[in-house]
């Protein structure tokens, strides 16, 4: 179990070192049909992540069917898995989900990280050796 968890450690840092700075400053739409934080708002709708107070968006969108687990946030990073998904579904739903909530897909060839920048926000989503997505998302510089 240590080793697991200092392996999941190591992977939020590299995560963090890859996501570096920059951004958009605008601030972003709640997630389309989300009612509250972390609840679906409707059959076959997402939910949402309520993200910390003061954060340039109040919540992150969840795909459908899928829960945030094995959280971790700090003053500028917060970092979930998505269990109750696949990571080829999360990535999907994120890949047509984010650009319409003013985020920018700026990946390059590693087809295991897939980032987006924008709203004063940089994501990533990347797979676990468990079958579920890791998203970290981090605070731009403004």
């Amino acid at each position: 179990m240590t080793k697991r968890r200092g392996i999941s450690m190591l992977a939020l840092v590299a995560c963090l070192a890859i996501a570096g700075c920059g951004g958009d400053p605008r601030p972003s739409a709640p997630a389309a049909g989300s009612s509250q934080p972390g609840t679906p708002a409707a059959s076959g709708s997402a939910s949402a992540y309520p993200m910390p107070p003061g954060w340039p968006s109040p919540e992150f969108p969840l795909p459908p069917g899928g829960t945030a687990s094995g959280t971790h946030t700090t003053d500028t990073a917060v970092s979930f898995r998505i269990s109750g998904v696949d990571t080829e579904t999360a990535k999907s739903f994120y890949a047509e989900t984010l650009p319409g909530l003013g985020y920018a897909d700026t990946h390059n060839a590693n087809l295991a990280i897939v980032r987006y920048e924008g709203n004063g926000l940089k994501v990533l989503v990347q797979d676990e050796q468990s079958g579920s997505a890791r998203v970290t998302i981090t605070k731009t510089a403004g």
